[in-house]
């Protein structure tokens, strides 16, 4: 095949800048993982220590032109550095449920000393009363154990030991031996105090989900289901209870998902505007500006719509590049080839979507590239540049032109660019372009003046 063509590029270039975008993104990745452990108090300095020098190591790979294998190596490191946040979080977050939990018992625990106190008329310290009666409204202190300890200490009959001689202690002792059952622990008799297995078991999955928000999202967004929980609690009707606790559970369920969604977003947003800043931050200044005023509070909406935005300012960028890159490549590789290229034909390549190359060796002939090079795709083909010729050496040219295109496409990929055909047609398959210079160009060939072969 080698008649006009249909071929795809991607440069060096192209292919360098596309593992910079992808090391640039892993980066993005460490600094969230490293700020996420410090904020949930997951902090592991191995574990930096080990992260740090895979991402020099694929720093150090940056060079190699294998893009597949490159790309794979930063998605596995960044997919393990967000499953280890999450883990993270939820080792955390486990352990502020936990805390939840032992409040509740030691509020539940206080309330309950508290009433058998003040039924059995037991004389204690107004002091002892006041926190023990701020512990049970759920206010608990550094000391809460210690403060349910001396409250059940009251609640022990009192020590008759104290009064007794010698001979009796050792009398008494003596009698208890076999009969006597062990004094009764705080923990024993919190443990014998009826049980709500259903209450718990929500209980439970609602200090988990509010613990989650209190760590990710802070204290003012949990608020409102703190005050939903407290007046669920105060519920006496069971079913009732139960009911509103299973409703909190719900809306809790779908806050997380929310936010979880929303900081997904926020994350690819916060990586595309970090890249664009990076390559051009003044055109898209306004843009970059909103950017930073989003949060995890910002809605998914607009999250999505800014994403949409940087990525096509983004992408717009890219191909302008690329396409530089990709009109030099093949100019490059035809000046090797001893085509005549002069200043000004990438410029004219942009402006007219082609032009032609002559060369010393093949008078009367050249080649023409042409396309839009931001998409890739170009089209290449040897051109007559006078009608009256000897007709006879078209195929000739073409056949001539066939080997030359493959020795570009080993310049090229010598040098880690490359030239693919996706279409091609046969030597003599359509007559010969025909690309009549005007009286005013000499150097280049613009497209409009073509034909294609005679009429």
């Amino acid at each position: 095949m080698s008649g006009p063509k249909v071929v795809r590029i991607v440069t060096a270039e192209e292919l360098l800048a596309l593992r910079e975008a992808m090391l640039h993104r892993l980066d993005q990745a460490v600094a969230r993982w490293q700020a996420q452990c410090e904020r949930v108090g997951e902090r592991d300095a191995s574990a930096v220590a080990a992260v740090v020098a895979r991402r020099q190591a694929l720093q150090a790979l940056l060079a190699d032109s294998d893009n597949t294998r490159y790309a794979m190596l930063i998605e596995a490191e960044t997919a393990f550095l967000q499953a280890d946040t999450r883990d993270r979080e939820a080792r955390a977050i486990d352990r502020a449920a936990a805390g939840r939990q032992q409040q509740r018992r030691q509020r539940d625990n206080a309330a309950a000393v508290l009433n058998t106190l003040q039924d059995r008329s037991v004389d204690a310290d107004a002091g002892l009363l006041q926190v023990l009666q701020a512990l049970a409204d759920g206010h608990p202190g550094t000391d809460a154990e210690a403060v349910l300890a001396r409250a059940f200490a009251l609640l022990s009959p009192p020590d008759a030991q104290a009064t007794l001689s010698d001979d009796q202690r050792a009398l008494a002792a003596a009698l208890q031996t076999a009969t006597s059952t062990p004094t009764p622990t705080l923990a024993d008799w919190a443990a014998r105090q009826p049980a709500d297995p259903e209450r718990e078991a929500r209980l439970l999955r609602v200090d988990r989900h509010i613990a989650e928000l209190q760590l990710l999202q802070g204290a003012a967004v949990a608020a409102p289901y703190l005050e939903a929980l407290h007046k669920a609690e105060q519920e006496t009707a069971p079913q009732r209870r139960n009911l509103l606790l299973d409703s909190l559970v719900l809306e809790l369920a779908a806050a997380s998902a929310a936010f979880a969604q929303r900081r997904t977003q926020l994350e690819r947003l916060q990586d595309v505007a970090s890249r664009l800043t990076a390559v051009d931050p003044a055109e898209h200044a306004p843009l970059l500006t909103r950017v930073a005023a989003c949060s995890t509070d910002t809605a998914l909406p607009l999250l999505t719509e800014l994403t949409l935005q940087c990525d096509t300012a983004l992408a717009s960028h890219q191909q302008a590049l690329a396409a530089v890159s990709r009109r030099q490549a093949v100019l490059d590789g035809l000046a090797s080839l001893g085509y005549e290229v002069r200043e000004g034909m990438a410029t004219a390549w942009q402006n007219t979507g082609a032009v032609v190359l002559k060369k010393a060796a093949t008078p009367g002939y050249g080649v023409e590239v042409g396309g839009q090079a931001d998409g890739g795709r170009l089209q290449v083909r040897a051109v007559a540049l006078a009608a009256d010729r000897d007709r006879n050496r078209d195929r000739d040219i073409e056949t001539l032109w066939c080997g030359e295109f493959g020795r570009l496409q080993a310049l090229l990929h010598g040098q880690g660019t490359a030239l693919v055909i996706e279409r091609a047609l046969g030597v003599g398959e359509v007559p010969l372009k025909e690309n009549i210079p005007t009286a005013t160009q000499s150097d280049q060939v613009p497209v409009s003046h073509a034909r294609s072969g005679p009429t």
